[in-house]
C-alpha cells in the first residue's frame, strides 16, 4: 500500500454539519459549522469553531450562551444555504421554526431532532479563529427518535460534512463499542 502526501488537510472523519444558534439584535440567527466536537462529557463540554468575522460570533460574545442544533439529513438543503449567507446581510430568523426553553437568547431549531444549549465558559482566538468552549445547559431529543431509552442514530440520520465539499448521510451499524475489541486476545 502506498501513501500519498495531503498536503497538511485535517481528513477527520466524519465531519458534523451542524447549526449554531444564537441572538443578534433581537432575532434569531444561524449559521453552519463543521468545527465542533466534544471536550468532556463529564461535565458535559463541547467546542464550536469559527472565524472571527463571522456574523454568529457576534452574538454569542455578547450573550455567553449558544445552541448547537443537530439536523438530520433532510434538511440539507436549508443547512447549506445557512452556512451560505451571513446574518451580516440576510435576515435568516424565519428559516427554521424556533423554540427557546431556558434562555431567549438560546434559539433552538424544531426542525433538528437534536438541540444543546450551551453557556460559554472561555473563549480562544487562535489564527484568524475563535473557539468557544461551552458547558452544555440541556440536550433535548425528539422522543420518537429514541430506541430503548437512547437516541438511534438511524432513526436520527444526522448530516454529514465531507472535505471534499459534499453532504453525507451515516452509513451502517459495525459494532458495539467498547465490546467488539474484547474479541481481539
Amino acid at each position: 500500500m502506498s501513501k500519498v502526501k495531503f498536503n497538511k488537510l485535517p481528513l477527520v472523519y466524519p465531519i458534523p454539519s451542524v447549526l449554531i444558534g444564537t441572538v443578534i439584535n433581537d432575532k434569531p440567527n444561524f449559521a453552519t459549522i463543521g468545527n465542533c466536537g466534544i471536550i468532556s462529557v463529564n461535565p458535559a463540554v463541547i467546542y464550536i469553531s469559527m472565524e472571527k468575522n463571522h456574523y454568529t460570533n457576534k452574538g454569542i460574545r455578547e450573550n455567553q450562551v449558544f445552541s448547537i442544533n443537530i439536523p438530520s439529513a433532510d434538511l440539507v438543503e436549508k443547512v447549506d444555504y445557512c452556512g451560505l449567507v451571513s446574518g451580516n446581510n440576510i435576515d435568516k430568523s424565519q428559516i427554521f421554526k424556533c423554540f427557546y426553553e431556558s434562555n431567549d437568547k438560546i434559539p433552538l431549531i424544531e426542525e433538528c431532532p437534536i438541540n444543546m444549549e450551551c453557556k460559554v465558559t472561555k473563549i480562544i482566538e487562535i489564527y484568524d479563529m475563535e473557539v468557544f468552549i461551552g458547558e452544555i445547559i440541556e440536550t433535548y431529543v425528539n422522543q420518537d427518535l429514541l430506541t430503548n431509552g437512547f437516541p438511534d442514530t438511524k432513526k436520527i440520520n444526522p448530516l454529514i460534512y465531507s472535505m471534499d465539499n459534499n453532504y453525507w448521510e451515516i452509513g451502517d451499524f459495525v459494532g458495539n463499542a467498547f465490546n467488539i475489541g474484547k474479541n481481539i486476545k
